[in-house]
């Protein structure tokens, strides 16, 4: 009995740890937002609207709580010092994008913005949408960035199977009812959509 609470206990602590990774990496974005280029903006008059302001974009996100998800307007002011309202009001030239797939805001670098769909534990879809030319651009899964820069992204990417060779957590994981499976550190080049992967590998459970 003992034993399985703490192999239960371990669990949790791995999930907790890459819990907090996460916390932390995104007070690590939001800390870097100013050098990124934009900044974020609660609207006064509800708690379902949230703004993203860069030098030329306004991205206004409204939260669907019963479909799950997030609807974005975009407003593009060429007026660098001009601040527009927080508020999802549809004007002349705004540029709606509609909720599909349960995404959330993840990022604003020039003209990219960068969309998160998370399901659950694991991989979720990353969308990039090129806000000058108002089309998607790309599609695919991550788990989550590690760093959004100017020109590309970094972020973890699963690439393998899990094995007991190389994943040594596996066998425990398994006891429990979970999966694992092998995950490398990637650059997405935002000018190409090319990937390169680093050195950088990791074995990360799975529901």
């Amino acid at each position: 009995m003992i034993p399985k609470i703490i192999c239960l206990l371990s669990i949790i602590t791995i999930f907790l740890g890459a819990y907090f990774i996460e916390v932390m990496a995104g007070e690590k974005g939001q800390n870097q937002t100013a050098k990124m280029g934009y900044k974020q903006i609660i609207a006064t008059d509800t708690n379902k609207v949230r703004c993203y302001q860069s030098t030329h974009y306004l991205v206004v996100a409204k939260d669907l709580e019963q479909k799950g998800g997030t609807d974005f307007l975009i407003k593009y002011e060429p007026d660098a010092k001009a601040k527009l309202p927080c508020s999802y009001i549809v004007a002349d030239n705004d540029f709606e994008i509609k909720n599909e797939w349960a995404e959330y805001f993840a990022g604003l670098t020039g003209d990219s913005l960068i969309l998160d769909s998370t399901t659950g534990p694991g991989p979720s879809g990353l969308t990039i949408w090129d806000l000058r030319k108002r089309k998607k651009v790309y599609e695919g899964l991550w788990a989550g960035p590690t760093q959004i820069k100017d020109d590309s992204i970094i972020y973890w990417k699963e690439t393998e199977e899990a094995t007991g060779d190389n994943c040594p957590e596996l066998h425990q994981w398994k006891s429990h009812g979970l999966g694992a499976a092998i995950e490398t550190k990637v650059i997405l080049d935002l000018s190409d959509f090319r990937i390169s992967k680093t050195k950088e590998r990791r074995c990360s459970p799975r529901q």
